[in-house]
């Protein structure tokens, strides 16, 4: 059993969070890991909540069509009617992504770095861990390398469903303990392959599953309504005053 400790020496300005567990725990570990994020108490106890939830546990590879980050490439920047709008990191959480860059139409392969609407997205570098569906509004974008995705199998495990809980506390710790990089975290896509979700087993379970997938999507309907009223304000006002 790990154990936790805090610093709280009044003489330092920063704290320092520290834990012990078995030399066992890391000879035995798979591939020997020897990063401390690896045995993060908190990562721990998640699994042990979703092994004891009494739902089925699936790695995310298991239960999705896809979970992939495409390579590096040239981008090759272009104007507005010229181009594909690209999303980077940064914007997964805005409302309406703002400066958006574009991609010229004739880049070598750009079909690589197209997303799709209902496709999961989340940033595997930097601030790791930010997950949203991508809307209708973003279909047929193209997406930088720093963006995950995550192609769902509604059949399995619904996108809405599979979302709220990357979002909850159980999928941000599993998606943020076993980051690497010296000075850019990062996200691999074998490391979010190997995320554990619960699948439910009972009728009772899916039919829970079923509601929160039906509240995740009616929240990104509410929200694509709400960006296309934006839009349509700021059209308004700029046939108004004539810009």
């Amino acid at each position: 059993m790990s154990q936790v400790a805090l610093s709280t020496n009044a003489d330092t300005a920063w704290q320092v969070e520290n834990y012990s567990l078995p030399s066992n725990s890391l000879v035995n570990s798979q591939g020997l890991r020897m990063d401390a994020g690896h045995y993060n108490p908190e990562l721990l106890n998640a699994l042990r909540t979703l092994h004891g939830s009494g739902m089925r546990v699936k790695r995310l590879a298991e239960i999705s069509a896809g979970v992939f980050i495409p390579p590096r490439f040239k981008r090759i920047y272009v104007e507005k009617e010229h181009g594909v709008p690209f999303l980077q990191g940064t914007h997964i959480v805005h409302f309406q992504p703002a400066d958006l860059k574009y991609l010229s139409r004739t880049s070598r392969r750009l079909d690589k770095w197209i997303i799709e609407a209902g496709w999961i997205l989340v940033t595997c570098s930097g601030t790791i861990g930010r997950v949203t569906i991508c809307p209708a509004e973003w279909d047929k974008w193209a997406a930088s390398q720093h963006i995950l995705r995550i192609v769902p199998d509604e059949d399995v495990c619904p996108a809405g469903y599979l979302w709220s809980f990357l979002a909850s506390p159980l999928g941000q710790i599993q998606l943020t303990a076993n980051i690497y990089g010296a000075v850019v975290d990062e996200l691999t896509q074998e490391q979010a392959q190997s995320i554990l979700i619960p699948v439910p087993e009972t009728v009772d379970d899916k039919r829970l599953m079923s509601s929160v997938d039906t509240a995740m999507r009616e929240a990104i309907s509410t929200k694509s309504r709400a960006v296309a009223l934006a839009g349509g304000g700021v059209r308004n006002l700029s046939q108004r005053f004539g810009n």
